[in-house]
């Protein structure tokens, strides 16, 4: 049946085109018609056999041999040209099978380059709709539709009995439209410029580092999914909260069911695969470099579990520059490439130096022991750059090369052997119990944790948590308590100064979430507007001094944090939480910081006073005045009267 490919515009005819995937994905959903019969049926049948298509996956994996096919009828055709010799293709399945082309790796990374286009309900809806139409079509005629008989298929004008089964020419049907949507995806490649050596990067079948390394993650949109699964959950508090517990060998341990999860620090031996536990000192030195850096780190690797069938028996392999540019580092001066690219293996290391064991875990009535081992497999961490050359006046017929500052790090880690119980898609039972999806926001990487640190660990958090708990719900308590020593809640109760600090942290936290998209908003009856951020009072509420014993009522409060909508879609449609109408500021002039920094020069003020003044953190009058924070209008009112009409420009 594969040899309908030579139609697909390899034929000696260079494919021309060219729009890119990502940027028009409906471009790929435009399959062939031909006076389509209506399906007798309703919208209800359309979604069912969407449901179908997904759950299978056959069709996909039929789409997917086709695109690879079709990408070496391409490079055998290139081969052709260039060598002007005969390639005798007889077989192409069995050419492509040859090089490797049709090897589950090869799928994995064509289905990611296309992942864009699988996502839209709009594919799988016209997927079914053109599926179904044909087959009504058929059935009705009593004739193979004209666009399901392709070279190499059964021909339209076969009458054998097979025919009459419905089963027969489903699968007919199923594979003539899987062979029109590879047509069109190849159309859209845009092959036409790309060499042998290119092509083989392509399908994965060079085994060079830079080939090997998957695409970096948000590579055409502002989320991506991720695990959400227990070990996920505590793998990432464990990094964050600081929650150990002392012993010969230190641990952070959870009680989840009638068993428990927990975590030690282990050292790896990527030569050998070996892993051993760290005891005391040398473990909590490990411990105390942990944070959100390290968590970020996290949550990158558990993305990439989350989209292979098997995660561990699958290598995952990135580049040090590509985390660089995710975190945001490219834009940083302070540092060279070579520090940002250690630091980068420091953290992977960090990271890598993660045990879990899970123990007698009881959900859906299933239970499961995992043996202990690494989180991540740490199999590879390799630094590459230039040699420089040195010259020894006494020997110069006898030039020698020195390592140079490293330009790019190679990561190659394996998720460990829990991934087989808490990302097995193969495993009905884990899939229903365990196998659990949530997403992750590209901006929760860029929070500088040096700044923003209770941001940063509160945005790692409820990423996890916005699966497990949909309504968003959250005492101020609990929420300090998973995330932060407990040492925190037990000193702020006799010190003012550490209770009056930890608020404003908090309220600093919530108003960064709710400027990346996160929604925020405030229990009427838990959370009064006394103790709320000056953000999301009314402009007419004096917030300028808190009533006496407010921290029992504020640890008590309820907060309702929830992810950007776009994520709350995709997480099954929820309604955003009802926030209150937002007020409409009078524009007649928006501060900018240098404005505001020139009045502070013309009135003799510093940052410092106009802090004070405002009852604001100093930081946050810097951040203004850098332009990395919006003032807000409360705030924009308070500045205008305080310094007197600024310069609007």
């Amino acid at each position: 049946m594969y040899t309908a490919l030579t139609y697909m515009g390899f034929n000696g005819t260079p494919v021309t085109q060219i729009k890119d995937i990502a940027s028009d994905p409906s471009l790929l959903t435009n399959l062939p018609s031909s006076d389509p019969v209506l399906v007798s049926s309703d919208q209800f049948r359309v979604q069912s056999y969407v449901t179908k298509l997904k759950g299978s996956k056959s069709f996909l994996n039929l789409v997917l041999v086709n695109v690879a096919m079709g990408i070496n009828q391409f490079k055998l055709h290139l081969a052709q040209t260039q060598s002007n010799d005969d390639v005798d293709v007889i077989n192409l399945y069995d050419e492509t099978e040859k090089i490797g082309a049709l090897h589950k790796q090869t799928m994995l990374r064509l289905e990611r380059r296309f992942r864009s286009v699988l996502k839209t309900d709009e594919f799988w809806n016209q997927t079914a709709t053109w599926i179904l139409v044909r087959l009504e079509q058929w059935q009705q005629e009593s004739l193979m539709p004209s666009d399901c008989s392709v070279v190499g298929m059964l021909s339209v004008k076969s009458g054998s009995n097979p025919a009459h089964s419905d089963e027969w020419r489903e699968s007919l049907v199923t594979s003539a439209c899987a062979f029109h949507t590879a047509s069109q995806w190849l159309r859209h490649l845009d092959l036409s410029g790309y060499s042998a050596a290119e092509i083989d990067k392509l399908l994965g079948i060079k085994s060079l580092n830079a080939a090997a390394t998957r695409e970096p993650l948000f590579q055409d949109t502002e989320i991506e999914r991720i695990a959400t699964g227990y070990p996920i959950l505590t793998g990432a508090q464990a990094l964050i909260n600081s929650q150990w517990e002392d012993g010969e060998y230190p641990y952070w341990k959870k009680l989840v069911g009638e068993g428990f999860i927990q975590h030690q620090i282990v050292r790896q031996t990527p030569s050998n695969q070996q892993i051993e536990l760290v005891p005391g000192k040398a473990a909590w030195e490990i411990i105390q470099q942990f944070g959100p850096e390290a968590a970020y780190v996290f949550l990158i690797f558990s993305s990439y579990a989350t989209d292979s069938e098997e995660p561990w028996a699958e290598q995952i392999r990135l580049k040090g520059t590509d985390l660089i540019r995710l975190f945001g580092w490219d834009k940083r001066t302070d540092i060279t490439i070579a520090q940002k690219l250690k630091k980068i293996g420091h953290l992977v290391e960090l990271v890598c130096s993660l045990s879990v064991l899970v123990s007698n875990i009881n959900i859906g009535a299933k239970r499961y022991n995992v043996e202990r081992g690494a989180m991540w497999n740490l199999e590879g961490l390799g630094y590459a750059g230039q040699l420089a050359l040195t010259m020894d006046l006494k020997k110069l017929d006898s030039p020698t090369y020195e390592a140079g500052e490293p330009d790019e790090l190679y990561i190659k880690v394996r998720p460990g052997v829990w991934t087989e119980k808490f990302l097995n898609a193969g495993d009905i039972h884990a899939k229903e119990a365990l196998f659990q999806y949530g997403y992750l926001a590209k901006s929760t990487l860029q929070i500088n944790p040096y700044r923003q640190r209770l941001a940063s660990k509160l945005a790692i958090f409820l990423t996890i948590m916005s699966r497990i708990r949909e309504d968003g719900r959250y005492e101020v308590r609990t929420l300090l308590e998973r995330l932060e020593p407990k040492e925190l809640l037990e000193g702020v109760q006799d010190d003012r100064l550490r209770r009056v600090k930890l608020i404003n942290q908090w309220d600093s936290a919530l108003l960064t979430l709710k400027e990346l998209g996160w929604e925020i908003d405030f229990d009427q009856a838990t959370y009064p507007e006394s103790i709320r951020p000056d953000w999301s009072v009314s402009d007419d509420f004096d917030s300028g001094y808190r009533p006496r014993n407010w921290l029992a009522t504020w640890l008590k409060a309820i907060v309702i944090i929830k992810p950007s909508v776009k994520i709350q879609e995709k997480l099954g449609g929820q309604a955003p939480v009802a926030l209150k109408p937002a007020r409409v500021p009078i524009q007649t002039s928006l501060l900018t910081g240098d404005a505001i920094q020139a009045a502070l020069d013309v009135k003799g003020m510093t940052k410092a006073q106009l802090a004070d003044t405002l009852k604001v953190d100093r930081s946050l009058v810097t951040r203004w005045l850098k332009g990395q924070r919006t003032i807000q209008p409360k705030h924009q009112a308070q500045i205008k009267a305080l310094l007197g009409e600024l310069d609007k420009s």
